[in-house]
Order: structure tokens, then C-alpha cells, then sequence
């Protein structure tokens, strides 16, 4: 009797302890973490194996990673704000498609209202890939223009840079921390803004992502034919541009440095004939000699063509000027290699030779 009644106060102030521990956890994962699930959809989207067959006998995965949604962009969004037309379980078919224009719950605080992508289609509406043409009407192929999924189909990258007394590296500042922490309270929203406005001091994509990208259409041969494209990424990779970019470099451009102006979104590439373009004849110097590319380039550094695919006729002079460099580096190659194969032979027969030594002592 005197074990059960030490015991039991014991067991009761451990449960006591463990209960305060998981209300103060579950609150600490709340702050931290923004997008709560209040409309429980993960409770069936989080299983991998989920998944349907639709109306096309096509399989469509549905399975959500819990981990990349809490680290994405969309991370405070409910998933009601985009997936407005879901409002029972089991969801009645056919789901709408998702509309990235449509204002979601985020207050934008830079104007106080509803955030949406209403502005960046206002760009893409303005450029090249515009589903209109110039008079308002669909264009002919109006489906091959690209989407907002088209080019946001990888997973959330978050790349938050460091700048602090000259110094440059991945991950939170500390120090910069504690600056934001002085006036707004609460460690993950600072961290979470943090990271929101740090990804976005630079390149959030390599070079060699966003040219596979834009590989998917304009290396797509259906759609260069159907729209009278030229192979533009094909062409690309054999630049020093590219070159630099598979030894690993981050300081090259790509397609968006040359294709947008300075200061515009790079959702706004205009066509080559546009007197605004970046890579209009009349603005390719700009372009060219712009900060952190060829600075110091003369008033012909546009002339220089970049996109240069030598299956085309009109570059005929080019294609045998890469055929001459071809057979110049073949036959150095093939030189230095006789020499160095002929230099292992006389090492591993001093003594042998084509042509024999005459003695001299045999003559007298």
C-alpha cells in the first residue's frame, strides 16, 4: 500500500508533464509553422500510394509531401483557397483545374489586399507567350503557349543567402535575425519572411534548370515546327555561356538574363521583333554590356550571334569553320598521341630502332 501511494503522485505529476510538453510542442509547431491543415486534407492526401484513374485512363497521383508543402511558397495557403470547388468527402468529380489567378487569404502587405498572380499574367499576356495576339484573339496555337505549371513544376526551392559584413553563404543569419527580432515578435514569422525575401536575392534556379525548362518547348520538335521556331536551346549548349554553366559556374547568364530587360519581371520576354525586346538589334549592346556580364564590350558585341545552329543554310560559313576546328584538333590530338605512344616504345626497348648504328671501330 505505502509503493501505490508514493506511486501513483509520481505517475500523476509525469502525465501532468507530459501533457504541458505536448501542448507547448503542438504550440511551438504552430508558430513556426503557418500552414496548420485546418481543413484536415492530409489526413488521406499524405499516404504515397494514393492515387485515380481518370476519364482519359491516365493515372493521377495524388499524394501530397507534407515535408515540401510546409517548406514551399505556398505554405501559409489553405488548400481550400486554391481547390475552392472541394467542399465534400469524397470529392465529387470532375475537380476543377486550379486557377493560379484566383485571390487567395494572404494579405500582400505592401498594398493591405488579397494576394494573387493577377500581375504576373499581366506581363505574360504582354510578351511572346501570350495566348492573345496583338488585336485581343487567340492565337492559332493558343494551347502550346505555356502556363503557369508548364514552368513551376519543380519542387520548392528555398536557397536563404547571407549578407553580413562581407560575408556570403547559405542558411539563416543570426545576426540578422536578431535584428528582425527586435521589432516583430515571434520567431517563425521572421524566419519564414526571412527566407521569403532572402530566396529572392538571387537566382532561385540554376542555369542549367531554366535552360531544361525552356528545352521543354523549344526543343520540342512538334512545336517548332508548328510555330517556326529555331532550336535556341539546342543552339545555346554549344556556347561558352553553356559550357560554363556544366563546369558548375553560377555567375553565367541564361535564358532569362538576355530574354528580359533590367528591372522588368522575367515573366515578360518579348519576341526579337519587338522594338522593346532585350535582344532587338537596337538593344543588344545594352543587353550585352549590362552589370556583372561584358561591361567593358564594345558598340559590336551585339553582332555577335549567339544562337547559331549550323544545320541551318544560313549558316554555312559557320558550319565549315566547326568542321575546319574539328579536324585541326583531331589531327594535334593525333600527333601528340604518336609521340607519346613512340616515347613509351624507346623506353621499353632502348636498343631497338629501324635503322641500325653503324660500328665505327668495324670500319677501320
Amino acid at each position: 500500500m505505502r509503493l501505490i501511494g508514493r506511486t501513483l503522485p509520481a505517475l500523476g505529476a509525469l502525465g501532468c508533464l507530459l501533457l504541458v510538453s505536448l501542448v507547448w510542442s503542438d504550440r511551438a509547431a504552430a508558430e513556426r509553422y503557418y500552414h496548420a491543415d485546418a481543413e484536415n486534407c492530409m489526413m488521406c492526401h499524405k499516404y504515397p500510394g494514393l492515387a485515380r484513374v481518370d476519364e482519359n485512363h491516365e493515372l493521377r497521383l495524388l499524394f501530397i509531401n507534407e515535408r515540401l508543402l510546409e517548406q514551399g511558397p505556398h505554405y501559409r495557403v489553405q488548400c481550400g483557397d486554391c481547390h475552392g470547388d472541394i467542399d465534400m468527402v469524397p470529392h465529387m468529380l470532375p475537380v476543377e483545374e486550379v486557377n493560379c489567378l484566383k485571390q487567395c487569404h494572404i494579405v500582400e502587405p505592401s498594398t493591405g489586399e488579397r494576394f494573387t498572380h493577377e500581375r504576373i499574367q499581366n506581363f505574360m499576356t504582354q510578351g511572346a507567350h501570350s495566348r492573345y495576339d496583338q488585336d485581343g484573339n487567340l492565337k492559332q496555337y493558343a494551347d502550346d503557349m505555356p502556363g503557369c505549371i508548364d514552368c513551376h513544376w519543380e519542387e520548392p526551392m528555398y536557397q536563404p543567402m547571407t549578407y553580413f559584413k562581407g560575408d556570403v553563404y547559405e542558411g539563416l543569419d543570426e545576426q540578422a535575425m536578431e535584428r528582425c527580432v527586435s521589432c516583430h515578435e515571434g520567431e517563425g514569422f521572421t524566419e519564414s519572411f526571412y527566407k521569403h525575401v532572402s530566396s529572392r536575392l538571387e537566382h532561385t534556379r540554376s542555369a542549367g534548370v531554366i535552360e531544361q525548362m525552356c528545352a521543354n518547348c523549344h526543343d520540342n520538335p512538334e512545336l517548332i515546327e508548328r510555330h517556326d521556331l529555331k532550336r535556341a536551346v539546342y543552339s545555346y549548349k554549344y556556347t561558352f555561356h553553356a559550357k560554363w554553366t556544366a563546369f558548375g559556374g553560377r555567375a553565367q547568364p541564361d535564358c532569362t538574363d538576355c530574354h528580359s530587360n533590367r528591372g522588368e519581371s522575367v515573366h515578360l520576354i518579348r519576341s526579337q521583333d519587338d522594338p522593346l525586346s532585350a535582344i532587338h538589334p537596337d538593344n543588344r549592346q545594352a543587353t550585352c554590356s549590362q552589370i556583372g556580364c561584358h561591361e567593358n564590350a564594345g558598340p559590336y558585341v551585339g553582332d555577335i550571334g549567339v544562337h547559331i545552329d549550323t544545320n541551318l543554310p544560313e549558316y554555312v560559313v559557320e558550319r565549315y569553320v566547326y568542321y575546319m576546328f574539328i579536324v585541326l584538333l583531331a589531327g594535334v590530338l593525333i600527333g601528340v598521341y604518336v609521340l607519346m605512344i613512340l616515347e613509351q616504345i624507346r623506353g621499353l626497348f632502348p636498343d631497338a630502332g629501324l635503322i641500325k648504328e653503324r660500328d665505327k671501330h668495324h670500319d677501320k
